[in-house]
């Protein structure tokens, strides 16, 4: 479901763990500059490819994705990239040139002998994002024309992102997938009881956007506290399924095995992926919102359940969201926020184009300065679109999903909830900045129901530590790490979820208490900062 990640020995534990937790939103600009900065024979003349304008005055995703897909996969067998280019959304990418994107040497995989695929030999469609309005579609690949000599068909996988035109901004290759094959072997958390509780399947909400979930509730004649998990960003199943892991499942049994029901659903995006992008509009409540308040209304129905104890648990854009559902539901008891985002998005979307195009020694200067230019150009147009002004760059976006958060900032919202609060960020996320931990603590600092945890080795949606020596030791030549949500973070949710609180925040750090009562330079990530 998410672009797999090629693990390799030798890097350091912080570099692996800090990407490890979903590099979705990164995957496309990655792939871009690894594949203009890499060597290789001379391709056609890129410059030479008619290039298509957007044409977002026809209804949106009005094709058929899964052959969309497979045309541009049938091309770069066949090794027509004029073809390919041509079918590129060029205005998308932070690139300003087809020659800045190079195609043969990152597109479409190789076995492991130098063997080539060259045969497509199935499509689904993977789930749609929102935010970029986006559809990813897989492609798989085999090597038929080894398999037609008796020789056995390697597969590789490759992903295709489709813009609501039919034209595409990326295409990358599985690589883990390609190396290992799908995943398929998901072993437990080691703080999983699985004798302690039982699992149902559930429909949350009514078509025509129901979804399957799994309620898990202890054995035991209750009332049980319970909590509704909300996804992040993108798609995703109720696991949170992404490369080895399964965040939602994680937790769903950690706490379920310490007294607390869960109940987890398949988001919209991925189950009904095709008609959602086929809306003429959508917002965040589209997206996350309205789901998560149905899921609320089907707990309070639901036996062995106590109403007054439900509470609200979002991950990275479900915390962002959190405060939303809160503001729509009063009934909750609570809200949990783990690996969420402070700010609006147009400012995180600015400071990671800074971030990202820092001089690197690795890239030519001039490609870096292009880079840089189309980076921040983007972040700009987004700006202008926020403020309901027509942008010079298309987005890839509708205006409809940008203007519903332009203004909205979760901590102010959250600032005002009459509800306690557990805010939970990881160390070594990679994924968010220090401005967007620090707007929780200048919000909410100074009541005693707010409650800050910081594991300082953990990354986004707090996946426990592991040293890379021991995942060869566990897991054989599969290098994919089966690592866990901390147990740690399992263990506060459930006790704080149970009563068991802090009176003050923060306490369990001590350059996090300082952040949080407004002490001396405290230390986040390594960069000393005041807040």
């Amino acid at each position: 479901m998410k672009l797999r990640l090629p693990w390799r020995r030798g890097h350091s534990r912080r570099r692996v763990l800090a990407t490890l937790a979903g590099l979705a939103s990164l995957a496309a600009i990655s792939a871009i500059v690894v594949a203009a900065t890499r060597p290789g024979p001379e391709l056609p003349a890129c410059e030479t490819a008619t290039f298509t304008p957007p044409d977002f005055q026809s209804p949106p995703f009005a094709f058929d994705p899964e052959a969309r897909a497979s045309a541009l996969g049938q091309a770069v067998v066949n090794g027509d990239y004029h073809r390919a280019y041509g079918m590129m959304a060029l205005e998308a990418l932070p690139l300003d040139s087809f020659c800045d994107f190079t195609v043969k040497y990152r597109w479409f995989p190789t076995s492991d002998d130098s063997r080539t695929f060259d045969e497509i030999d199935h499509v689904r469609i993977l789930g749609f994002d929102p935010y970029s309005d986006s559809l990813d579609v897989q492609l798989r690949l085999v090597e038929r024309s080894q398999a037609d000599k008796g020789t056995p068909a390697a597969a590789g996988y490759v992903t295709v992102r489709l813009l609501r035109d039919g034209r595409f901004t990326f295409l990358g290759v599985d690589e883990a997938m390609t190396d290992g094959g799908p995943v398929t072997d998901f072993p437990p958390p080691p703080y999983a009881n699985l004798s302690a509780f039982e699992e149902t399947e559930v429909v949350v909400g009514q078509a025509p956007w129901e979804l399957d979930g799994t309620l898990t509730v202890p054995r035991g004649p209750g009332p049980f506290p319970a909590v509704v998990l909300v996804h992040g960003s993108r798609y995703s199943d109720r696991d949170g399924t992404s490369d080895a892991t399964k965040a939602f499942r994680d937790l769903a049994w950690g706490l379920a095995s310490r007294g607390v029901a869960v109940l987890r659903y398949d988001k919209r995006t991925l189950t009904h992926a095709l008609a959602f992008a086929r809306q003429p509009e959508f917002t965040l409540d589209d997206e996350l919102v309205n789901d998560a308040l149905a899921a609320l209304a089907l707990l309070r129905e639901t036996p062995r359940i106590d109403p007054a104890r439900i509470f609200v648990l979002g991950a990275s854009l479900g915390g962002f969201a959190a405060p939303r559902i809160a503001q729509r539901d009063p009934g909750l008891a609570g809200l949990i926020m783990v690996s969420a985002p402070s700010g609006t998005r147009l400012e995180a979307l600015i400071r990671n184009a800074e971030r990202r195009s820092e001089p690197d020694a690795h890239l030519d200067e001039a490609f870096l300065r292009r880079f840089q230019t189309r980076l921040r150009a983007r972040a700009k147009a987004r700006a202008a679109l926020a403020a309901g002004v027509a942008p010079s760059l298309d987005l890839r976006a509708r205006a409809a999903y940008h203007l519903d958060i332009a203004d909205y900032r979760p901590e102010l919202v959250a600032r005002d909830l009459p509800v306690p609060l557990l805010i939970l960020h990881g160390g070594l996320d990679g994924q968010l900045d220090t401005e967007e931990v620090m707007g929780w603590i200048r919000s909410l600092r100074g009541r005693d129901d707010v409650t800050f945890r910081m594991y300082p080795y953990h990354v986004h949606i707090l996946y426990d530590s592991i040293e890379e020596s021991a995942w060869q030791e566990m897991y054989g030549p599969d290098p994919r790490p089966r690592v866990h949500v901390s147990p740690a973070a399992v263990g506060d949710i459930a006790g704080w979820i149970q009563g068991r609180r802090a009176r003050l925040a923060c306490v369990d750090w001590q350059a996090w208490f300082a952040t949080c009562h407004g002490g001396p330079t405290a230390w986040f990530r390594g960069t000393a900062f005041n807040p």
